[in-house]
């Protein structure tokens, strides 16, 4: 390239085991030097709580790897948990769900207000999402919104979902990452109040959104970094010329037909969740001969034979096993996931995209 590329990162959702695998890739982009030429970074779930970490914590990069690795080795249950339970926190729960108010409008305090208040103690969780900590960089942090079944993006240049136009309100770095990680089992939606500016018209409303796991609507990041998206509809248009996606999916795997409600549901689910990754994966083969020069895209759930060689590699099914909760990682499984992340993106972007520097 004749001038320096302009680069989209995405990082996908996938728990903890994606905040790992992402770290590790961004380690091996911080060594070719490839970070600094990253102009936009879109995080969805776990891959939103690196995201936020890097655009809004330290500016230098081994500053934010101790960051990021002291919060995945002491985990985030525990606070959780003791945040929940915690004699104020229980009591506001209980009235909330036993109020008749609260079928109409929504819990006034959940779990996933503790995982607000968890980010929010943390220096990069209590900034607003328009102060990035690096200069010409754009953070996006996609939730879903379960009323209309838009994407609700959050900005450091601007917050929107489609069907309302443009968030005027200030939005705090740790509401956008707790909506983003609100995985449905485990954690109910994030309930807020915005007021809109419509795109076409400039008329504002508020309305009240009802946000879960933006993975439910793109796990991997990269829908807003993609060639081709109207400023008409959308607020997230970037001219870039790559694309580099790194995806924790754990890769496909065969399983025992299932005979019982529970798990057929849950194979059911599965099998869909991988036709809708399949297709967001294929959409970057495409945007590569329609607007980049080229993507990247480090796959954990890649298999090892078509990785070869490489003596030392982390095996699949060593890193696939990482589960996707907010527990405490071992030592053992932090540098399983973290080394395969970092020694994947290598081989990538050397057999893929050697010009890409």
């Amino acid at each position: 390239m004749t001038r320096q590329p302009r680069i989209g990162l995405a990082l996908s959702g996938g728990g903890f085991r994606a905040t790992a695998f992402g770290l590790g890739a961004m380690r091996a982009l911080h060594d070719r030097d490839l970070l600094r030429h990253v102009r936009v970074v879109s995080g969805i779930s776990g891959g939103s709580l690196l995201t936020a970490m890097w655009a809004y914590g330290p500016e230098q990069f081994a500053d934010f790897d101790h960051t990021v690795t002291k919060i995945l080795r002491q985990g985030l249950q525990r606070e959780l948990l003791k945040r929940t339970v915690s004699l104020s926190h229980a009591a506001r729960t209980i009235r909330s769900a036993a109020s008749w108010r609260s079928i109409a409008t929504g819990r006034s305090f959940s779990r996933t207000e503790s995982l607000v208040q968890a980010v929010m103690h943390r220096d990069f969780g209590q900034r607003l999402m328009n102060e990035v900590t690096h200069p010409n960089l754009d953070a996006i942090i996609s939730a879903t919104d379960l009323a209309t079944a838009n994407a609700v993006r959050f900005g450091s240049r601007v917050s929107s979902s489609s069907p309302y136009g443009r968030i005027t309100d200030a939005v705090p770095v740790a509401d956008a990452v707790a909506a983003s990680a609100a995985f449905p089992a485990l954690l109910p939606a994030l309930v807020r109040n915005y007021t809109f500016e419509a795109f076409d018209t400039g008329i504002r409303t508020v309305q009240r959104l009802s946000m879960t796991d933006g993975g439910v609507y793109d796990n991997l990041g990269i829908t807003p970094l993609l060639p081709g998206r109207s400023s008409k509809h959308t607020a997230h248009v970037y001219d870039l010329d790559y694309v580099i996606a790194v995806d924790s999916g754990r890769g496909r795997e065969t399983a025992k037909p299932a005979q019982y409600l529970m798990n057929r549901l849950k194979q059911t689910l599965t099998i869909s969740h991988g036709r809708v990754q399949d297709s967001g994966r294929s959409l970057l083969n495409v945007a590569a001969g329609n607007g980049l020069d080229g993507f990247v895209h480090v796959y954990l759930g890649m298999r090892d034979h078509l990785v070869r060689p490489l003596a030392d590699l982390v095996p699949r099914d060593v890193a696939r096993r990482c589960p996707t909760d907010f527990a405490a990682m071992s030592d053992a499984m932090f540098d399983a996931v973290t080394i395969r992340g970092e020694q994947l993106t290598r081989l990538v972007i050397a057999r893929h995209a050697p010009n890409l520097r």
